[in-house]
């Protein structure tokens, strides 16, 4: 082991994973506003429970509500499964939605 790390880890969170995100994006909103500046947009991989969470803890005051923006990355990747499962149910329905014909999408 190399100098100066740490064999083990201290436990901060009793709870579930998605409980620690939500908890780890409060403290990090709340430590903004200490520090002078307010976050007004969460950018977000598609969790649907830190978002309403915040806006129920209300971090920035009841007049202002969080405004969630969705990450590319993971729009373009839960739209692509998307496809190839409707593309895939199709097949099986015996119905061609591939291939190098006038209307294929593949």
């Amino acid at each position: 082991m190399r100098e100066g790390l740490i064999s083990s880890c201290a436990i901060n969170h009793v709870g579930s994973s998605c409980a620690m995100e939500q908890e780890a994006a409060l403290k990090l909103w709340q430590i903004s506003e200490d520090n002078g500046f307010r976050y007004t947009t969460l950018l977000s991989d598609g969790d649907a429970k830190t978002y309403p969470y915040l806006n129920t803890k209300e971090v920035s005051g009841p007049e202002i509500k969080i405004k969630k923006e969705e990450c590319v990355n993971h729009v373009s990747k839960r739209l692509g499964t998307t496809l190839r499962k409707a593309v895939k149910e199709w097949r099986a329905r015996g119905v061609s939605l591939g291939g190098k014909s006038r209307g294929s999408l593949k």
